[in-house]
């Protein structure tokens, strides 16, 4: 087997591995808490994709944490970390609700592409203000994000409890979009799935061309691969750095006018459950791989659309999903640990010989 067969091997496997100790690790807990893990995930599993109805759920829920994944993939591939996420999705959903609701007159094939350029617009403005202090300053871009995050959610409730508040809303929101920015469903019954899963997937083969098929991907693969050596080549890094998560804030943004416009058309306070943190485990569970985002996005929305289902039926609390992908996130980075000092062993004896 030669030594690319052996890393595509490698890539699909890890994960694979991961994501059965991390149910293993669950199950363990399940079992010690007196409930039967089988029973557990035979019922969650079934509530995610036991029905047709279910599925559409399951659907519905993998979209936005798919655009987040994207997001924090196109972002690892220049070698930083976009953690705000969240923030950027919660800004771009409010920011495709405004022409949503202040354009009138416009026909749904104009309107609707307005409405989701106007979120992605508000997410890219979002990161600006961390990219400029990563980029210019050197701040910590990690710490940055999470307070990022704190900040927009406490904005937005502002803005939604306050000057757009909804005249006739029964819960904290914002006014009905037109109905020409309402994305349109290609399925209705039982359950309604807007065109929000055809966008993600035009959006993975755009990403995998750009990354895979273009010069501009290959100077920000090697920016992420090592910085120094890149600079020396002439890349212009600091360039693909802010490039980089401009663009996962963009995605961000569009994970959050997708949300909105495809399934509640019109801003409610707090309606992300944090899919934006979802994208996290997912980006770096596998590699940045447009298809693989897509598969963990499925597992991801599974996790949450079945979770109820495992709890009326066996009695297992919904928390166990947080203490999955907690798990998750706690393997990946003692995978990544491993992977960095075997790679950085292997150097040395390069260096040596």
């Amino acid at each position: 087997m030669n030594k690319g067969k052996k890393e595509m091997m490698a890539n699909v496997l890890t994960p694979l591995v991961i994501i059965c100790m991390a149910f293993l690790f669950a199950s363990v807990l399940i079992l010690s808490a007196g409930f039967n893990p089988v029973a557990a995930f035979y019922h969650l599993f079934a509530g995610a994709f036991g029905t047709k109805a279910s599925l559409i759920n399951t659907i519905n829920k993998a979209v936005p944490i798919a655009f987040a994944g994207f997001a924090v993939a196109l972002s690892k591939k220049a070698g930083i970390f976009n953690i705000g996420i969240e923030g950027q999705l919660i800004f771009g959903a409010f920011g495709s609700v405004l022409p949503g609701i202040f354009l009138k007159g416009l026909p749904a094939v104009i309107h609707i592409p307005v409405c989701l350029l106007s979120g992605m617009l508000f997410g890219a403005a979002y990161a600006l203000l961390p990219t400029l202090l990563f980029v210019k300053r050197g701040t910590n871009l990690m710490v940055m994000g999470i307070m990022m995050n704190n900040i927009a959610s406490l904005v937005i409730t502002y803005l939604i409890v306050g000057p757009f508040a909804g005249k006739n809303a029964t819960v904290s929101s914002t006014e009905m979009v037109e109905e020409s920015a309402f994305l349109p469903y290609i399925i209705t019954k039982p359950n309604k799935l807007s065109i929000g899963i055809l966008i993600v997937f035009a959006v993975a083969f755009l990403m995998w061309l750009f990354i895979n098929k273009t010069s501009i991907g290959y100077e920000l693969k090697m920016c992420g691969a090592n910085r120094q050596a890149a600079r020396y080549s002439g890349i212009k890094v600091t360039f693909y750095m802010t490039a980089a998560l401009l663009l996962s804030g963009a995605l961000g943004g569009l994970a959050g006018g997708v949300e909105i416009l495809g399934n509640y058309h019109r801003m409610y306070d707090s309606f992300s459950p944090g899919y934006g943190f979802d994208g996290i485990p997912i980006a770096l569970l596998t590699g940045g791989n447009p298809i693989g985002v897509i598969a963990g996005a499925l597992l991801f929305g599974a996790l949450r659309v079945g979770a109820m289902k495992m709890q009326t039926q066996v009695g297992v609390s919904t928390e166990i999903i947080t203490v999955i992908q907690g798990t998750l996130v706690v393997l990946i980075a003692c995978e990544s640990l491993i992977r960095f000092r075997l790679s950085r062993a292997g150097r040395r004896k390069e260096e040596k010989a």
